[in-house]
C-alpha cells in the first residue's frame, strides 16, 4: 500500500509539473505572438523608490499604497521619503482587533486589507519614515509573519471562545504580539534635524491632498455612478469609499492617467498562470478567454464565481503601446516578481487589467471624467 501510494503521489508531481510547464509554454508562446515589452527600461516612469520584497507576508496592501504615496510626494513637488511599510500594518492589527471586540468576534480577523484601509490608517494614526521603525524585531532583514498570524489568530480564538469582550484587556494583548514580531512603533522620532510625532510627519512632511484620492472600480452588483462598497472578504470594515464605473470608463481612464504621468495602486487577482507561472507577465491567454470577449459581464461572471477575487495589492507606474497591444508596467512586492526576470516589476497586458484589476487608488485630477461625475453627485446630494 506505502508503495502503492508513494507511486500515486509522484504521478501526481510529475503531472502537476508538466502541467505547469506546458501553461507556461503557452502563455509564453501567446505573448511572444504579439508585440511585447522585453525589458523595464523600455517605459518612462515616474519617480518611485526601488521595489521591496513582501517576502512571507500577506500586507502587499501596505507595500503597495505607501509606494504610491511616495510617488505622489514627487508628483506635487514635496520631497519623496521612503515609508515604513510595517507602521500601517502595526495600527491596522490594533483597529482589527478592536472590531473583532465590537462585533462579538463576528468581523474578519485575518491579514488581508485594502488601500482604502491604509487611508484610514493614515488619517487615524499618520504616518512613519522606514528610517524610523524597522517593524520586525528579527536581526535580518528578510520578513517572516508566519508566527505573528498564528499567535494573533490564536489570542482571537481565545477571545472569542472564552467571551473576553474587553476592549482594553485585548487591545493590550494584541500590542504585546505586535511588540514581540514587529516592535514597538515610535511615539516621535527625529528626521532631518526636527523632531514628529507620527501624526504631524503626516501633516508637514508628508501633508498630501487626502480628501483629493479616489478608489474606482466597475461591477454590475450596483448601479454605475456613485460610491459603494467592494464586496470582497478584505474589506472587513465594509467601507462604501469605492466609485462604480463602467468598464470601458474603468480602463480607459486608467490608461490615460498613466500614459500622462501618474501612478495608480491596483487591487488584483494573481491567481490566473501568466502571472504565476511566468512571473513577468499578465495577460489572459486564448484559451481561456479570447482577447475581444473580455466584457464587463466575463468579468462580473468571474468575480460572481469565485475566480476572480482580491488576492494581491500592486502599483502601477508605466504605461506604454507596442504595436497596437497596450501594456502597463507594474511595480510589485510579491516572491513571484521577484523570482521572476524582472526583481520587482512585472508586465501587465490591458486583457489582465480589464478582466483582473478590481479596483484602483488614484488622485481625482488623474481621472478627469470620473471627477466630474463625483463632483457632480456631491452637487445633487
Amino acid at each position: 500500500m506505502t508503495r502503492i501510494l508513494r507511486l500515486l503521489l509522484l504521478t501526481g508531481l510529475i503531472c502537476t509539473t508538466v502541467a505547469a510547464q506546458n501553461w507556461k509554454d503557452t502563455v509564453t508562446a501567446f505573448v511572444a505572438s504579439l508585440p511585447h515589452p522585453t525589458s523595464v527600461e523600455e517605459f518612462q516612469t515616474p519617480f518611485h523608490f526601488a521595489p521591496l520584497n513582501q517576502d512571507t507576508t500577506s500586507v502587499c496592501w501596505s507595500f503597495a499604497t505607501t509606494s504610491f504615496i511616495e510617488s505622489e510626494m514627487q508628483r506635487v513637488g514635496l520631497k519623496p521619503v521612503p515609508l515604513a511599510r510595517m507602521y500601517p500594518v502595526y495600527c491596522i492589527f490594533l483597529e482589527k482587533a478592536r472590531r473583532f471586540v465590537e462585533t462579538k468576534g463576528a468581523s474578519r480577523f485575518a491579514p488581508g486589507d485594502l488601500f482604502s484601509g491604509v487611508l484610514t490608517i493614515v488619517r487615524k494614526y499618520g504616518l512613519v519614515p522606514q528610517e524610523a521603525y524597522r517593524g520586525q524585531t528579527r536581526a535580518c532583514e528578510t520578513f517572516n509573519h508566519d508566527s505573528l498570524y498564528a499567535e494573533l489568530e490564536g489570542l482571537m480564538k481565545s477571545v472569542k471562545q472564552q467571551g473576553l469582550w474587553d476592549e482594553a484587556a485585548v487591545l493590550g494583548k494584541t500590542k504585546v504580539i505586535l511588540d514581540k514580531h514587529l516592535g514597538a512603533p515610535p511615539a516621535s522620532f527625529e528626521f532631518d534635524g526636527s523632531t514628529y510625532t507620527p501624526a504631524s510627519f503626516r501633516d508637514k512632511v508628508v501633508r498630501l491632498p487626502w480628501d483629493d484620492y479616489v478608489t474606482v472600480t466597475s461591477f454590475l452588483y450596483q448601479p454605475f455612478g456613485r460610491y459603494i462598497e467592494l464586496r470582497v472578504p478584505d474589506n472587513w470594515m465594509h467601507l462604501t469609499s469605492y466609485f462604480n464605473v463602467p468598464l470601458d470608463q474603468f480602463y480607459a481612464s486608467l490608461k490615460e492617467a498613466i500614459r500622462h504621468g501618474y501612478t495608480a495602486a491596483i487591487d488584483a487577482d494573481i491567481s490566473e498562470p501568466s502571472y504565476r507561472e511566468t512571473k513577468e507577465f499578465g495577460i489572459i491567454p486564448p484559451f481561456d478567454i479570447a482577447l475581444s470577449g473580455v466584457s464587463q459581464e466575463s468579468r462580473e461572471f468571474r468575480f460572481r464565481n469565485g475566480s476572480t477575487t482580491d488576492d494581491h495589492l500592486m502599483h502601477i507606474i508605466g504605461f506604454r503601446t507596442f504595436g497596437d497591444q497596450d501594456w502597463f508596467l507594474v511595480k510589485d512586492s510579491w516572491q513571484t516578481a521577484f523570482d521572476g526576470p524582472l526583481h520587482g516589476y512585472v508586465f501587465f497586458h490591458a486583457s489582465y487589467i480589464k478582466l483582473k484589476i478590481l479596483a484602483y487608488l488614484i488622485h481625482r485630477d488623474a481621472v478627469p471624467a470620473i471627477r466630474e461625475q463625483i463632483l457632480s453627485r456631491s452637487h445633487d446630494q
